[in-house]
This record gives C-alpha cells, structure tokens and sequence, in this order.
C-alpha cells in the first residue's frame, strides 16, 4: 500500500515521500430518472428523457487515488492512480465474460481493427468551429489481453465509451446498437461534457448484465458499473488490490464525489476496532476536521458511560 518513489503532484510539484494506493468504491441504488450529480463539474449526464414507470438500477463506482497522509491534500484521484491496471480491474470483477465495447464521437485513426457496425459521420469537437470527421464503433472482446490491447493500463485518451457485459454467445440483436445510440448518440462534447444518457441504462440493459462507463475523475477515469441486480464485488476487489498493494477503501457516495480523508477517517476507525495491526495510512501532522470529530465524539461517549 505504501511505495517509496518519487512522483510528480496535481501541479507538477515533486512528491518525494511514500505514497499510498487505494481503490475506493461505493454500492447504491441508481435512479434513472433523477441521476444525481457526476464527477464534479467534470462530466455531467444528458438531460433524462421520461420514463415510463420506475427502473430500478444499481450502480457501483471505483476509482483510486495516490495520497501521502489520511488529509488526502495531495491526492491525485483516478483509477490509474491506485497502480491496479483498469483491464486487470474488470478482469477480475467479471472473469471470462464476453465484453461489447461501444465507441461514439472516436476518432478515424483509433478504430480498433476488428470493430464492426463502424460508422463515420461529421461533427464538432469541443469549442471546436469547423466540422470533423467521427467515428462509432462495435467489438467484442473476451480476456485480458483483449482489454488490454483496446484500453491500455490507464484506459486515457478515450479508447471507448463504454463496455456491455454480453450474457451468453450469439449474434448481436439488431436492436442493440439502437438502444447504445439512445445511451451515447446525444452526447455533448462542451465543457463538462456530457456522454451518457441515464434514461437508456434500462435499455441497454435489456441485452447484458452490466453497463461499464467511463467517467471522470479529478486526475483519471473512473468506472461506473450499472446493472439491474445488486453485483458482489468486495471478493474479487480486495484480491486484485491486494495484488497491487493497493488499500480498498469504502465510500457512502459515490468516491468522483466524496472526500478521501472522509472514507478514510471512517476506514481507520473501523480498522482499529476489529484489526489489531496499525491502520496503513499515516495519520497527517497537522490534525484535520476529521480527527477533530473522532476525538469529539470518543469525549463525548467517555461523558455518556461516566453518567
């Protein structure tokens, strides 16, 4: 969890000191309809369209994040961040599954070579005047080399829009690529952008057992998992975080939202009662508003039993 390196900071400061790598993560209920905040300010979704009747959804977030003390002041936040490679991410949470990748708004010269459903069309960039050329796509992919080879370690740059976990081997249904378009074909590249259309996740849905997207996170992207039933993730999350040394770290909301020093303020107090080891993050030298309510509420817990 701890790494001795030399790194550069959020604004090209040198961080010469050990660093801890975290997962942080969050499980909730996603209303389709009044999706909430996204990343903030850094990505947002596009306006819901009605629905008709309630979808019930659950979302899962990661993202990780690189810090010296439990303040997280000097936190550069994204997956990338907490050294577990993306592709060995979803490897690990969705073993042997057959991946569809869905690309919108992509660039001519990075369609992968066994994309199908490829089309090319004009648009504008963001703040761009001119028309450009653009390109959707379709593939699927199996493993992790696979991954890999589409999205890199740090899934940067954009390589796809989003990922659908297939159920079973077959032909894609003709209905598929509508239904992808009604989640990213109105996507706007301003800033903050906004890529996603809540209101088709149910939809989309309707063809596989999970949605993969792309958000953005402070430094990095980070994954937003939408399915219709609840996903058990704790086990195969802290086997590949503990491969990378990295710490897993619980969030209430999803982590693009939250505070590090919160979750981990939180994470250190249940550590300490049910571990006997030391909690791995080193405590910040100057105390912060969460150790102050720590100390807070054990005072006013020690006045309680004395009453």
């Amino acid at each position: 969890m701890r790494n001795a390196e030399t790194l550069t900071g959020p604004r090209g400061a040198l961080v010469g000191q050990a660093m801890i790598h975290a997962l942080g993560y969050s499980q909730s209920e996603f209303d389709a309809a009044d999706p909430g905040r996204l990343c903030r300010g850094r990505e947002r979704w596009i306006e819901p369209f009605d629905i008709q009747g309630p979808v019930p959804l659950h979302r899962v977030v990661i993202t990780g994040a690189q810090f010296s003390d439990d303040s997280a002041r000097d936190a550069l936040r994204g997956v990338a961040w907490s050294k577990v490679p993306v592709p060995e991410l979803l490897d690990a949470l969705f073993p042997g599954a057959e991946l569809l990748a869905f690309m919108e708004d992509g660039h001519p010269a990075d369609i992968p070579h066994a994309a199908t459903e490829v089309e090319v069309y004009s648009g504008h960039r963001a703040g761009g005047r001119v028309e450009e050329p653009m390109v959707r796509w379709l593939l699927r992919l199996r493993g992790l080399d696979a991954l890999t080879e589409l999205l890199g370690p740090a899934a940067a740059g954009d390589p796809a829009r989003g990922l659908l976990v297939l159920p079973d081997a077959g032909e894609l249904p003709d209905a598929l690529a509508e239904r992808l378009f009604l989640l990213t074909g109105f996507s706007t590249l301003d800033s903050p952008p906004a890529h996603y259309q809540p209101a088709a996740l149910g939809e989309v849905l309707e063809f596989g057992a999970a949605v993969i997207l792309f958000h953005r996170d402070k430094h990095g992207i980070a994954l937003g998992i939408y399915s219709r039933e609840p996903l058990s993730i704790e086990g195969p999350l802290g086997s590949v975080a503990e491969s990378h040394g990295a710490l897993v770290v619980p969030f209430a909301i999803p982590p693009m939202l939250a505070r590090w020093d919160r979750a981990l303020s939180e994470l250190r107090q249940h550590w300490m009662a049910t571990r006997d080891e030391d909690f791995p993050v080193p405590p910040c030298e100057e105390p912060t508003y969460w150790t102050h309510r720590r100390r807070s509420r054990r005072t006013s817990s020690s006045e309680g039993d004395e009453e």
